[in-house]
């Protein structure tokens, strides 16, 4: 827990950019102010981590050099218990207000501002929540209304787990992981404008990206190969995959991600960069450099540099037992 109702303002301040600058660049919307305060806590439920703020207004940004020096690949779930919270150029229909959720998704730029607010916030490995998403990449600074019903059962079941998670105990804390994840992903996935595909299709969907996750590194993920495993045709795989883009974009994609994954891992820096981009089956090193810029904004070689300049920037900032240190964590 962290809280600044000892401190003066100034110092307050100092505390809250130092503390949540691991994820975020913030500043305050006025200059000045004098009020100053905040109040953050967390809960850590092994694979996810559940926290609660309240501040007053300021603005948040997250840079494409920033994503590049902390290689955080995690979704943040907001729901605003007070004030606002949305893009800073965007309209009011892109700004959550009291009940609503928004959705950070954190491997994406993001520049966006609050009014004085509190919040309740779930923060979540992708390679746990994708899975259950359609188009899970698309849903960045999406604000979906506190008024639909998932959203609300959303909104009361993290309350609940928050206000319960003190005294819960640690096999508790683990079994209420999968029922929570598929609950945020209902609550996303209503707010989508797309037919329902079915629960049947959504489950078939799944199973697919799962083989396709367990065979990355292999080289017959072809079309007709996957098809044949599942024993449905090739417009039928074609169409389970049009949310993410195709078939062949979405393995690609996934294959970039665990590339830029093995760039930003300080254990794997002894590795070349052409060895990491073999090994997920890109061959030719003019086709990877603009594949993996198109997808993240900057070449592997920049990717790599900014995380260890990320690393080095994270030697001797406090403790590593705060919230923000177990967000970096989650894997």
């Amino acid at each position: 827990m962290l809280d600044t109702g000892g401190l003066v303002p100034r110092e307050a301040v100092a505390l809250w950019q130092e503390s949540i600058g691991l994820l975020y660049d913030v500043r305050l919307r006025n200059a000045g102010d004098d009020r100053f305060q905040f109040h953050a806590d967390a809960f850590h439920f092994g694979e996810i981590v559940l926290t609660s703020y309240k501040c007053i207004a300021q603005s948040f940004d997250r840079s494409r050099a920033r994503i590049g020096r902390d290689g955080l690949d995690h979704i943040t779930l907001q729901v605003c218990l007070r004030g606002s919270h949305g893009r800073r150029d965007g309209g009011c229909d892109e700004k959550a207000s009291s009940g609503d959720l928004i959705v950070a998704d954190l491997a994406q730029a993001q520049s966006t501002g609050t009014s004085d607010f509190d919040s309740l916030n779930l923060t979540v490995p992708r390679r746990l929540l994708a899975p259950l998403l359609r188009a899970p990449d698309e849903h960045n600074m999406r604000v979906i209304a506190g008024s639909a019903p998932l959203t609300a059962l959303l909104r009361g079941h993290l309350i609940g787990l928050y206000e319960a998670a003190p005294a819960i105990s640690r096999q508790d804390a683990e079994a209420v992981i999968r029922p929570t994840l598929e609950l945020a992903a209902a609550a996303i996935n209503s707010a989508v404008g797309e037919e329902s595909a079915g629960s049947v299709q959504m489950a078939l969907t799944s199973e697919i990206r799962r083989h396709i996750d367990r065979h990355i590194f292999g080289h017959d993920l072809s079309a007709g190969a996957i098809a044949a495993i599942f024993g449905i045709s090739l417009r039928k795989l074609y169409y389970l995959f049009e949310p993410h883009g195709g078939l062949c974009r979405y393995i690609q994609e996934e294959r970039l991600r665990r590339c830029r994954a093995e760039l930003v891992d300080p254990g794997r820096r002894h590795e070349s960069i052409a060895g990491i981009a073999d090994r997920y089956g890109f061959g030719h090193r003019k086709s990877f450099v603009r594949a993996f810029r198109r997808s993240f904004d900057m070449t592997p070689r920049e990717m790599r540099a900014l995380a260890a300049e990320g690393r080095g920037l994270l030697v001797g900032r406090g403790g590593n037992h705060t919230m923000w240190h177990w967000i970096r964590e989650l894997r």
